[in-house]
């Protein structure tokens, strides 16, 4: 038998081991693929539960426990409400309260099957004798808070609203306010929009 035909037969009978290496490589390739992807539908699809995982309790912040509301295609659920800061700070600014400085942390989830957008300036909180407070525009923007935020199908983020509400005011609640969209999902769903918000109690 020649040199060229002997390293043919040669080439042949390691044909089928690199084939099936290859075939178990793929299959690895596959499966890793395919655990990533449930494992990012299962982040995707599943409600925040308890406080935000990401962020410690901040000084002087009380944990907030109350159900989580809705308003159009959003959910809201406070995490953290703090109050009686006289001072906000920014990387370009120093501002000084009116009255008294609180920040609501709260969790916004789109739980519809398209975008939605959160408008932050629509938020309020409510005091205990029923006034109602927007948030102060430039603790927000000296926050680096946005002014809306585009959520995709079944996202959730966590943000901070600020308020410079009267000093020695006591926060009550919030009344929280989603999109004006229909949804998604289905055009008949009756979509809940209540009138002022959705309302939360907050505690101090």
């Amino acid at each position: 038998m020649s040199d060229d035909a002997t390293g043919a037969t040669r080439r042949r009978a390691r044909e089928p081991r690199r084939v099936k290496r290859l075939l178990v490589v793929g299959a690895a390739v596959g499966l890793l693929a395919v655990g990533g992807g449930f494992g990012f539908l299962g982040g995707r699809l599943s409600a925040p539960a308890g406080r935000s995982a990401d962020r410690a309790v901040r000084p002087q912040e009380k944990v907030q426990h109350a159900a989580a509301v809705r308003y159009g295609n959003l959910t809201f659920r406070p995490t953290g409400l703090t109050c009686g800061m006289r001072w906000a700070f920014g990387t370009h600014a120093e501002l000084e309260a009116k009255g008294q400085y609180c920040r609501l942390g709260v969790v916004v989830e789109n739980i519809d099957s398209t975008f939605h957008d959160l408008v932050t300036g629509r938020q309020r909180l409510v005091d205990s004798a029923g006034k109602a407070y927007a948030p102060s525009f430039d603790v927000m923007r000296a926050k680096r808070q946005p002014d809306s935020i585009t959520l995709g199908a079944r996202d959730a983020v966590e943000i901070d609203l600020w308020f410079d509400v009267p000093a020695g005011g006591r926060i009550d609640a919030a009344r929280l306010v989603g999109d004006d969209d229909p949804s998604g999902i289905d055009v008949v769903v009756n979509t809940p929009r209540p009138s002022g918000g959705a309302r939360v109690p907050l505690t101090m």
